[in-house]
Parts: C-alpha cells; sequence; structure tokens
C-alpha cells in the first residue's frame, strides 16, 4: 500500500502487540473494513473537511463503540482526525500483512480464468505452502480476461502463469 498506510499500521500493531491484542485488533479491522466495503462512500465522509470533525468522530462512535477494541476505534478517528479515513483499509491490508508475518504465515491471491476445483486448490495450497516454507491463507478470484492460467500473488511476490501476459508479452515482440 502507501507508505502513510504502513506506518500507520506498523504504529497500530506495535500498541496491539504490547497490549497483547494483536489478533483482537485484526479481527476487529477487518469487521471494520468490511463496512468501509460495503459503504464505499464512508471512508469519503469520514475524510471530508467539509464535515466537523465532531461529526466525523461521531459516526464513529455510532457505528463501533462497544463493538470493537477501543484501539481499532481510537485508531480510525485519529486517521479521521488527519483527514485520511479513506486510506483505512489499506492500513488494514498492512496491518494484516504485519499479523500474518508475526504468526509465520503467508497470504497468496490466486486469480484464474475460471474456478478451480476443490483439488487444484489443495494442490496448489499444498505446492505454495512447500515453495514458501509455512503456512500459506489463499484467497482465490476469477477473472475471464485470463482466458487461461492462472496468476499468483504471494506476499507482494507475482508468478504470472496467464494466458493474458503470454499474450502480452507476444504483442510487445511483434510490436518492436
Amino acid at each position: 500500500m502507501t507508505r502513510i498506510s504502513k506506518e500507520y499500521a506498523e504504529a497500530l500493531f506495535g500498541l496491539a502487540a504490547e497490549s497483547g491484542q494483536t489478533e483482537q485488533i485484526y479481527l476487529a479491522l477487518e469487521t471494520m473494513r468490511r463496512v468501509f466495503e460495503e459503504n464505499p462512500d464512508y471512508g469519503k465522509m469520514l475524510s471530508s473537511p467539509a464535515i466537523p470533525l465532531s461529526e466525523r468522530t461521531a459516526a464513529v462512535e455510532e457505528a463501533f463503540s462497544g463493538k470493537v477494541p477501543e484501539y481499532a476505534e481510537f485508531f480510525l478517528k485519529l486517521l479521521c482526525r488527519h483527514g485520511i479515513a479513506d486510506r483505512f483499509c489499506g492500513c488494514v491490508g498492512d496491518y494484516r500483512a504485519l499479523y500474518l508475518e508475526s504468526k509465520g504465515v503467508s497470504r497468496a491471491e490466486v486469480i484464474s480464468a475460471v474456478e478451480l476445483t476443490d483439488v487444484q486448490k489443495q494442490s496448489l495450497e499444498k505446492k505454495l505452502t512447500a515453495l514458501c516454507g509455512r503456512k500459506v491463507i489463499t484467497e482465490y478470484s476469477v477473472d475471464p480476461s485470463y482466458i487461461g492460467g492462472l496468476s499468483v500473488s504471494v506476499d507482494g511476490k507475482i508468478m504470472d502463469g496467464s494466458v493474458k501476459r503470454r499474450l502480452r508479452e507476444i504483442k510487445e515482440v511483434i510490436d518492436r
């Protein structure tokens, strides 16, 4: 993500680690992130200088007070104060990476042309675990523009075996 979201995530992770709440904060942030995804204008509203800070922080309290750990709620209020609440989801992604790293887990994103079968998923996860030397949590999505093959991103490293990429490479050779 961005340098700013990474710095904020690192600061929150440090506080969570000191208080022994890394997992609770992680789960709370993921819950809060879903609210942002379900309501795309929420982050914009919380970042808007046209809306008084008191109204923005009241909206955070109304949505999350008593439902998430205080650090998670205060974190979002801090982003509101600095006018960057629209970067919340980026911060959550960076916190997730820190949390998984602390647990010795890698995260993989797999994009394929068609839905993979359970057997294919199990085989891929087994190979990724062997390749990384640690447990791998895998998220799958389908992109028909891939035509065939798949791409895998593990901890920011991309392995692209898609037909789409191969066609793009052929086009680049032809265009030279």
